[in-house]
């Protein structure tokens, strides 16, 4: 599978982002950086709950846990780029200590966007932790 390379991404640089147009070009800028991965386009890696088809797979590499991500939606690429840049290539310690929620707050998302993608986010966090069997 073709992991991303999401080092470009960083929370901090969302949260410095001066209002919510910059932050929405930097997740849609983001986005672009999920590339399309049609093989996993599986219904055992289909993300049930989310309106966009997402589709996610784990593996555990060299005792870290990697994630392939893919979506239709430039927005939702970049806001899991956002969490991929959080957990992908960790360690179980070193997931068991983020608050993922924690720190997609303190960035202020949830307050821009629309319930659908919350949801969507919410589901998405939910199955990497099932995946990762972290909680």
């Amino acid at each position: 599978m073709l992991y991303d390379n999401l080092d470009d991404v960083s929370v901090e640089q969302l949260i410095q982002a001066k209002n919510w147009q910059a932050q929405y070009r930097l997740i849609t800028d983001w986005g672009r950086l999920i590339v399309s991965k049609p093989a996993l386009h599986q219904p055992q890696y289909l993300i049930k709950g989310c309106e966009t088809p997402a589709w996610l797979a784990h593996d555990i590499v060299n005792n870290r846990h990697r994630f392939m991500f893919d979506s239709h939606s430039r927005v939702m690429n970049g806001l899991v780029a956002i969490l991929l840049s959080l957990v992908d290539n960790k360690t179980s310690d070193e997931l068991s200590q983020l608050d993922i929620e924690q720190i997609l707050l303190n960035a202020g998302l949830e307050k821009h966007l629309t319930p659908s993608r919350n949801n969507g986010l919410k589901k998405i966090i939910e199955t990497m932790c099932e995946l990762a069997a972290i909680r």
